[in-house]
């Protein structure tokens, strides 16, 4: 616990839950629900008047626990964060006993796994450029460039094939062994780093979430995922091809797929994001008809 003579940094009681949702509705929601969340890795800041005026909250990455990797020193697990303030009313003074509260609650962590190579985490936009010079200024620096890419729904959407036996269908993962079938492709597509079974859980109850998945008779091999960001603007997230089934045109198909359906809900825009360095998947979105939309930064603390 962290003390002020005008706030206190501590972590949150079973009383708060109401407060924390004042601050932001999902957050009170993960708070409440999602399993993935050590009560430990969230902080509120209080005033006199035991008011909650601000929280953050520590959240393990897919990568923190990714199986493939565990021989290599250099890779990077992040801890994600985020800080929330009422009417978003930042008080950099609150905002500092926050960001080292997640600091030393950080190095907590890495002490238990003193051979990870482990960073704390946040996305910012590129123009936001008050948010970078803080971190900035706390000893933060940039990990990774994540390049953001639009369709216009307006225009015409492409049709690519299916290799023969394959079909793509709306997939609810409603029960264990839907979600235990779908972790385990996205586990072998991507090197063994997947969402945990708990966030995957909980992202199926994001607003308008859909995922389509291509299916080889009852094995499930590939999938993009869509989900609400506004009225006009949903995303093709998750895009995935199990490794025995890639370069046979699933990705297009089905990211178009996906595309339909969005056009069809009266979207306008799908957005999605891939890692600066991914040649392969930049060029893949671009030949579908994706164009660049904008960037955002990995800003990291890495902890010692």
């Amino acid at each position: 616990m962290f003390i002020n003579k005008e706030f206190l940094i501590r972590n949150p009681q079973e009383k708060d839950a109401e407060q924390i949702g004042k601050l932001d509705f999902v957050l009170q929601m993960v708070y409440l629900y999602h399993g993935d969340l050590d009560k430990r890795n969230m902080f509120c800041a209080v005033n006199e008047d035991e008011e909650i005026v601000a929280v953050a909250h520590l959240m393990e990455h897919d990568t923190f626990h990714a199986v493939q990797q565990v021989e290599d020193r250099n890779f990077i697990r992040y801890l994600t964060f985020e800080i929330t303030f009422g009417d978003n009313k930042e008080d950099e003074r609150v905002k500092n006993a926050l960001t080292e509260a997640l600091i030393r609650r950080s190095r907590e962590i890495k002490a238990q796994y003193p051979d990870k190579r482990i960073v704390m985490a946040q996305y910012v936009d590129t123009d936001n450029l008050k948010e970078l010079s803080y971190f900035f200024a706390h000893g933060f620096t940039i990990f990774n460039t994540i390049v953001v890419f639009k369709f216009d729904l307006a225009r015409e959407i492409p049709r690519y094939p299916l290799p023969e036996g394959v079909r793509v269908q709306p997939f609810a993962l409603d029960n264990s062994e839907a979600k235990e079938k779908y972790n385990q492709a996205e586990l072998a597509s991507f090197d063994g780093v997947a969402w945990s079974m708990n966030h995957l859980g909980w992202m199926q109850g994001a607003q308008e979430m859909v995922n389509f998945c291509a299916f080889h008779g009852s094995e499930l091999i590939a999938n993009t995922s869509t989900w609400r960001i506004s009225e006009e603007r949903s995303v093709t997230e998750n895009v995935f091809v199990v490794p025995e089934w890639q370069k046979q045109g699933i990705a297009r198909s089905i990211i178009c797929t996906a595309l339909d359906y969005l056009k069809t809900q009266g979207k306008t825009i799908a957005t999605l994001g891939t890692h600066g360095n991914n040649q392969k998947a930049i060029r893949l979105y671009q030949q579908i008809g994706y164009e660049l939309y904008g960037f955002r930064l990995t800003i990291g603390y890495e902890i010692h």
